[in-house]
């Protein structure tokens, strides 16, 4: 069995700045920025979940699986936002612990 042998292969720039830790890009959006939005969206399907099931509750002409897939969707976003969060305090929780 003929296996090639590994190449080396350039990664380029970092994309560091090179005078110091002081200098921020502004070229894509900011991470607060990210995040705030993607809490935005978390809310809207919570709440969206939250009407149908009032909808349903209150005897109006909902499918229940509509409601269901509603349930769930906003579910698995709460739980991925929650997984994201525990993510970042670990690591917060990892720099914060480091011996310089």
């Amino acid at each position: 069995m003929n296996v090639p042998p590994l190449q080396a292969i350039s990664i380029g720039r970092t994309g560091m700045p090179e005078s110091g830790l002081g200098e921020v890009s502004h070229e894509g959006p900011s991470f607060m920025k990210m995040v705030g939005s993607e809490v935005g969206q978390l809310n809207v399907s919570l709440n969206q979940a939250d009407q149908a099931a009032r909808e349903l509750a209150a005897g109006d002409a909902v499918p229940v699986h509509d409601v269901m897939i509603a349930m769930e969707h906003a579910r698995l976003k709460l739980q991925l936002a929650v997984e994201v969060r525990n993510r970042i305090v670990d690591a917060y929780q990892n720099l914060t612990n480091m011996q310089l």
